[in-house]
């Protein structure tokens, strides 16, 4: 191999070594959806994560299809291992599949893998928290869920006395309804968070659904009240889940809101803010 050959070689490995390395740095971010979307556009929504990506920086992988298809694949062991946060905007209201409910909770709860949850993903599997019966779960979770008292039973015969996976207790604010499609004024709670610091506090919405707040469970911590005419509530939280955490973000119905600037820093610093090391409690 000749001068030239060799620095050419150079050259190359370098670059390789170098792609290499900025990959690794990257930070890793998996987002599940489904398309297209009966009351949401999931698939503009999509693109237009995939351009938040891009201008984050992150190395972002997509899990989409069909509504059915895509929660049996919610039941795939470690399905988010590998990456520094999951984002999910998907609406799965009328779900009973414990298992995939239950898998999902374990990459963060077990797995230690961060979550986003983007608006409708609070209304997701109604029959584990918002349409049953108060006390049917038992002594294993920590908000106010109302169970269904035979997807209760169905779980005890075949998990024992593993905990029901409540899926308002996993959100950490359980939410079972909302308000018109009017603007929503927004108002930093935690002014000094990683995840409000570009946010302009008082930003106003275009029309768009005010999630309520059924309840919240203790270790909740809000980041941002919504104001919609004379209803009130928490629509930016997070709340640690087991090894890791969850960050809600309850705006987001439709196109416009992700449009928003302020919605998609929220957005950035939100994933960037789960996917960064913490430090461990002294």
């Amino acid at each position: 191999m000749n001068h030239k050959q060799k620095l050419l070689w150079g050259a190359l490995l370098l670059t390789s070594v170098s792609a290499l390395a900025d990959a690794a740095e990257k930070t890793k971010v998996l987002y599940i959806t489904h398309e297209p979307g009966k009351y949401h556009k999931y698939t503009p929504q999509l693109a237009l994560f995939k351009e938040v990506g891009e201008k984050a920086g992150w190395d972002v992988t997509v899990m989409t299809g069909e509504h059915h298809a895509q929660i049996k694949k919610l039941r795939t062991k470690d399905f988010a291992k590998g990456y520094d946060a999951v984002v999910y905007n998907f609406c799965f209201a009328a779900c009973r599949d414990l298992e995939a409910a239950d898998n999902l909770m374990d990459q963060t709860r077990v797995n230690g893998v961060p979550a986003l949850l983007i608006h409708c993903a609070m209304h997701s599997w109604w029959d584990t928290y918002k349409r049953g019966t108060a006390g049917a779960i038992g002594p294993h979770y920590h908000g106010k869920a109302k169970a269904k008292e035979d997807l209760v039973a169905e779980w005890k015969k075949t998990h024992g006395d593993k905990a029901f996976p409540a899926w308002g207790d996993f959100t950490g604010v359980a939410s079972t309804g909302h308000g018109p499609k009017k603007p929503i004024k927004m108002t930093i709670i935690a002014k000094d968070h990683p995840i409000t610091r570009r946010f302009p506090d008082g930003f106003t919405t275009g029309n768009t659904e005010l999630y309520n707040n059924a309840y919240q469970v203790d270790s909740v911590v809000p980041l941002i009240k919504g104001v919609q005419g004379k209803k009130e509530a928490v629509v930016v939280w997070t709340c640690p889940q087991g090894k890791s955490e969850v960050m809600g973000l309850s705006t987001g119905h439709g196109v416009d809101d992700w449009k928003a600037a302020p919605f998609q820093h929220l957005i950035i610093d939100g994933v960037n803010y789960l996917a960064a090391p913490k430090k461990a409690p002294k």
